[in-house]
């Protein structure tokens, strides 16, 4: 009998097994298969090498939409708004997107909101913005402050790109991940994260589009206040309080609230974390080449200087590169893909230009007096924004303002966003010492951090993982 049993039971698991789906390998762009077509190709005048390439870094950016295009989103597409509609007034809430199609931390849950803003030119925008909500709040018992509710962080992401479908709030890992939303969200903070006015929300509801003003800093800074304004109308269980934290692009965001803040004050601001800011675009360029970044500027700086054009910086081969980029919607994968060097493509002395000058001198939040306690943290091994140059920045505003309440941390080795986890411990107590209402003194301090393990070659320098969105079970177990 028992034998019986067994070798029905057996049977029974063959029968099982051979009524098991197959496994599947998954490889990195499962949900795109988007080729070019000849007529692509001899248009932008690119060689079949740089076409697969460009393919590639496309295909794995689409893959990694959580919500397919914003294009095809009806959340973003906008209602009506004009010159009338106050900015921060909330559009369209998403109290409970789908997480399934993310790749989140587990235990945190997702928001969407659209709300108006006001670009550099000070037209009324919409703008699309994401909330990430932790399991249980962070709670401050003994803050003078009194806070209540969800402690908030408005966060202002790096460069994602200048195109619709470079929204974080549609990428699957929110673009930064555990590099500050995730952590922050983990560890008890609604994160309030707006895509910034061109991003997600590309278009008016009467059609009209709606460019991205890459690094145009005090435009960012509307965004962050006018994000979190309709943040606590859509959710009132916001605190009231808050902070302002970027990095990279969204650094000089960050420090453009703390100045914006000493001219429009904004109750309930309690300070600003700037990572690895670079305020001044021109002094940035000057120190790294940084020609990637002008395929980035060029989009939307004829929406500030009408008289520009895209020869002023390009050759004639970067030019017929660039209706691509835009045709594609690519963002920094693709960017970097159409645009490998300078030479042939981006003219010589380029960040020479009068357009270049200007536009950072009118963007350049730095230099300038600024409201309430700010942290800027910067890794000595960022290659991206070099620290002598945000040096520079901190330095002389600190002598043009020395009551500005400026405290500068550097850290031995850390390159560009990887400097957001050595300074982790740092940047987070820095956070709840402004929610429990610790006291700043007036003043910049400066200080400078070493790691454990004295060898800084022995750490781990940049980040070589990505979030890939699990399809089948055995891909996690």
């Amino acid at each position: 009998m028992v034998r019986v049993l067994t070798l029905l039971t057996h049977g029974a698991l063959a029968s099982s097994l051979l009524a098991q789906e197959l496994l599947q390998y998954q490889n990195n762009t499962f949900n795109s298969s988007y080729a070019f077509s000849e007529i692509q190709i001899d248009a932008a005048n690119i060689s079949d090498s740089v076409a697969n390439n460009v393919q590639v870094a496309l295909n794995v950016e689409r893959t990694n939409w959580a919500t397919g295009s914003v294009a095809e989103d009806q959340f973003y597409n906008p209602p009506p708004v004009n010159a009338s509609t106050p900015p921060g007034s909330l559009l369209k809430v998403q109290e409970y997107t789908n997480t399934s199609t993310y790749t989140l931390a587990p235990n945190l849950a997702l928001s969407r909101i659209l709300f108006t803003s006001v670009d550099f030119n000070g037209s009324i925008v919409p703008a699309s913005a994401y909330v990430l909500w932790p399991w249980q709040a962070r709670k401050f018992p003994d803050s003078c402050l009194n806070v209540s509710g969800v402690p908030a962080v408005a966060w202002a992401h790096g460069t994602s790109g200048v195109f619709g479908e470079c929204a974080p709030s549609h990428i699957r890992n929110l673009w930064y991940q555990f590099s500050a939303p995730f952590t922050l969200a983990l560890q008890g903070y609604a994160v309030v994260a707006p895509d910034y006015a061109g991003l997600g929300v590309n278009h008016t509801a009467e059609g009209d589009a709606i460019v991205h003003q890459y690094l145009a800093h005090p435009a960012a800074a509307n965004d962050l206040f006018y994000a979190m304004q309709a943040a606590q109308m859509a959710f009132p269980e916001l605190s009231k309080q808050f902070i302002t934290m970027g990095h990279s692009q969204g650094g000089g965001a960050a420090w453009a609230t703390a100045h914006r803040q000493s001219v429009t004050p904004v109750e309930g601001y309690l300070g600003t974390v700037a990572g690895s800011p670079d305020p001044n675009n021109y002094e940035n360029i000057k120190a790294t080449s940084g020609f990637g970044v002008a395929p980035r500027i060029a989009r939307g700086l004829s929406s500030i200087f009408p008289s520009f054009n895209y020869s002023e910086w390009f050759e004639p081969e970067g030019v017929k590169r660039l209706p691509l980029l835009e045709e594609l919607s690519g963002c920094n994968s693709v960017n970097g893909e159409l645009f490998p060097q300078a030479e042939g493509l981006i003219k010589p002395a380029w960040e020479e230009n009068w357009y270049l000058r200007a536009y950072s001198n009118i963007s350049d939040p730095s230099r300038k007096p600024i409201s309430g306690p700010m942290l800027v943290v910067q890794g000595t091994g960022d290659q991206a924004v070099p620290a002598a140059a945000v040096s520079k920045a901190v330095n002389e505003t600190c002598a043009m303002y020395p009551k500005n309440q400026i405290r500068y941390a550097s850290f031995e080795g850390a390159s560009h966003v990887p400097v957001l986890n050595a300074a982790q411990q740092i940047w987070l107590q820095w956070i709840e010492d402004r929610f429990m209402g610790k006291d700043v003194d007036e003043g910049c301090t400066q200080e400078y951090h070493r790691p454990l393990r004295r060898r800084v070659a022995s750490y781990q320098k940049e980040l070589e993982y990505y979030l890939q969105l699990a399809v089948q079970s055995y891909e996690v177990a």
